[in-house]
């Protein structure tokens, strides 16, 4: 028995290994590799793992922890910034396709439609971990079409736990108004004992645990209080997944939520992986193969019900086909949840074993096109608009008043932080400028306040000439998303050969390009902070102000070339000021009955007798710079001093007893 679960083990580890640093080269997704991994090693094709329901045991405990981290992740200030993205495009995104697939059930398949509505349920779930992973990597996730994603992929991800909760009533076994509102009574009975165990049973228990600062009893008690939950709501009639999530959104309102999460992450990311290649273990690819047509119409179909509810879901809340389709591009996979879910419901009956096989084919399929659809979203995004003629608009009004003074001024791209702190100097410098903004939320909000900001594509050229391109001065550039601001970059230029384009970007490797399309200036975000900081640094170590800007004039002039691969000009540079790191200061009060007070700086003679130099006096409210050598010193002045520090041990002796004082009497200070 336990020389089969450790084969089992090694086998599963070894290959996931192997298929992983294979697929991690070409950029494709570890779960994809994990659920490959399971079809290899599964009865399908290698056989080499015989005890399968030991290892869906682990895949069990994955779920659970998978559930519980989510719940510790759930953030009410997380729902209230995206409340419209999650409540507009998510509820929409969902229910309209779970409607379509429930029509598709019902009258082309012919199921029941609590069959439907789970079957739509496991369509409209897109894979939370995959496409943040990837548009966190491209710095797309801020950006117009990432916020609407993340906002229907947190929606998505609260769906998990309501289908989880009805899966009893849609697998047929309890179905009446008294089950549901019994089902209904249970969850909240466990909501509320989880609700007060937050308040005042858990973090008793942890502050005490975490006392004893041992990270095994917290990991200990972390896991108890999971599976517990789980336990105690599965004795209630409920799923595992369930209680475990409770107790995760119990402990995610405590301060002991980021510690818990660093605790249980790799637990659960192990734990996952298991479950992944568990689902890969019950595919049999010899009957996909059998029923391939079938399994490419599902295909077909899935990726087409998703595209076309996540793009009329999306221009609910942008309001742009633009970022619509990038939206449905992305979104168009089956999600991670799908699959737990899809062995949930499989267990009531929910699912044959024959639409189990085609649904996890399909899953697997879509998963694997997910890196490209993102990869390839611009571009057929691009081809779309082209072939429907598609024509972007700006939301003007009519009255002559609004229209905007369009000579001379300035377009500012963009109306985040980046984009008002630009606003507000063009506007403090009297210089006439617009803004373009693909959020129709903030166009309301500073419509309002009479600013000259309008709704619209700026990678549209009628946009752009409507904004006045041809007459402009200037063109900034302040969006998260690379692709569109390289697309207006070689419209802009297009338009204006005469036009100074600043794009700020999120990457240095992204200035070659943007200055070959036409930039005249490109300011990347993570060198912009490495050079403050760099600043910083050198102001430390006593660098003079106008050596610090020759240093930075020359970075920026160079497209931060020299900083990228620190040059050896910018080294010699900062070697050459090596010695100022030695430079340091010292402050000393002249108290009552001091030795000094009468005297002057010329007679005191402190530089010649330890090199420290006194470089200025604070008197009372007065300071005191470069002082007078005929200057008398006074009670109270505090006296503020410079050199190495080997002079100023031996000036703080020299200035407690001038007339006394001899240089071995600083030995001691050394």
């Amino acid at each position: 028995m336990v020389f089969e679960f450790l084969k089992s083990f090694l086998v599963i580890f070894l290959f996931a290994i192997i298929i992983n640093l294979i697929f991690i080269r070409f950029k494709i997704s570890p779960i994809i590799g994990f659920l490959i991994t399971g079809v290899i090693v599964g009865p399908s094709i290698l056989g080499l793992i015989h005890d399968y329901h030991l290892i869906e045991t682990f895949a069990e405990f994955g779920v659970i922890f998978l559930m519980f981290v989510i719940g510790v992740e759930f953030s009410i200030k997380k729902l209230i910034a995206y409340r419209k993205e999650i409540l507009i495009a998510g509820l929409f995104q969902v229910s309209s396709i779970i409607l379509i697939v429930s029509f598709i059930t019902l009258f082309f398949l012919h199921k029941s439609l609590k069959t439907g509505i789970f079957f739509g349920s496991l369509v409209a779930m897109s894979s939370t971990a995959l496409v943040l992973k990837i548009l966190m990597d491209r710095g797309e996730l801020t950006t117009s079409y990432g916020r609407v994603c993340f906002g229907i992929l947190i929606f998505q991800d609260l769906c998990v736990i309501l289908i989880m909760l009805l899966l009893p009533i849609l697998g047929g076994k309890k179905g009446s108004a008294s089950d549901i509102f019994l089902i209904l009574g249970k969850s909240l009975a466990i909501l509320g004992c989880a609700f007060v165990a937050g308040l005042y049973l858990f973090p008793v228990i942890l502050h005490q645990i975490v006392k004893t600062r041992s990270r095994e009893l917290f990991l200990m008690t972390i896991l108890l209080l999971s599976l517990g939950t789980a336990f105690f709501s599965y004795k209630l009639g409920l799923s595992l997944a369930l209680g475990a999530f409770l107790a995760g959104m119990v402990i995610s309102e405590s301060e002991y939520a980021l510690q818990t999460i660093a605790e249980i992450k790799p637990l659960k990311d192990l734990l996952m992986a298991i479950f992944f290649i568990s689902v890969g273990l019950l595919l049999k690819p010899h009957f996909l193969f059998f029923n391939l047509k079938l399994t490419i119409l599902t295909i077909i179909l899935i990726l087409l019900i998703k595209f076309i509810g996540t793009l009329f879901s999306a221009l609910l809340i942008s309001k742009n086909l633009r970022i619509s389709l990038l939206t449905a591009f992305i979104l168009s996979q089956i999600g991670e949840f799908s699959l737990v879910l899809a062995l949930e419901g499989k267990k009531y009956g929910l699912l044959e074993e024959g639409w189990y096989q085609i649904f996890i084919g399909s899953s697997i399929f879509t998963l694997f096109l997910t890196p490209f659809f993102i990869d390839l979203s611009h571009r057929l995004t691009d081809f779309f608009l082209k072939k429907i003629s598609y024509k972007s608009y700006l939301r003007l009004k009519k009255r002559k008043e609004e229209k905007p003074y369009l000579k001379d001024h300035t377009i500012v791209v963009g109306y985040g932080i980046g984009g008002q702190n630009i606003v507000y100097g063009l506007k403090t410098l009297k210089i006439p400028y617009v803004i373009v903004e693909l959020n129709p939320n903030t166009v309301k909000t500073y419509k309002r306040k009479r600013e000259p900001i309008f709704f619209g594509d700026a990678t549209n050229v009628e946009i752009l000439r409507k904004l006045g391109i041809q007459q402009a001065k200037a063109l900034v550039i302040v969006i998260g998303d690379n692709i569109s601001a390289r697309k207006i970059v070689l419209l802009a230029r297009q338009e204006n050969p005469n036009l100074y384009i600043i794009v700020r970007t999120r990457f240095v490797s992204e200035i070659e390009d943007l200055i070959k399309l036409g930039a005249n200036e490109v300011i990347p975000e993570e060198f912009e902070a490495s050079i403050e900081i760099f600043t910083k640094v050198l102001h430390y170590y006593k660098v003079p102000r106008n050596v610090i800007f020759d240093l930075l004039e020359n970075i920026r002039k160079n497209h931060y070339k020299a900083f990228r691969t620190l040059e050896k000009p910018l080294l010699e540079s900062i070697e050459n000021l090596e010695f100022l790191k030695n430079v340091v200061s010292e402050t000393y009060l002249i108290k009552k009955n001091s030795p000094l007070i009468g005297l002057t700086l010329k007679g005191l003679n402190l530089r010649s007798k330890t090199g420290a130099t006194i470089i200025a006096i604070k008197r009372n409210e007065e300071f005191i710079v470069n002082p007078s050598p005929d200057l008398t010193f006074k009670e109270n002045d505090i006296l503020i001093l410079i050199g190495t520090e080997t002079q100023l041990n031996t000036a703080l002796a020299f200035l407690k007893n001038p007339f006394s004082f001899s240089l071995k009497t600083t030995s001691i200070l050394k």
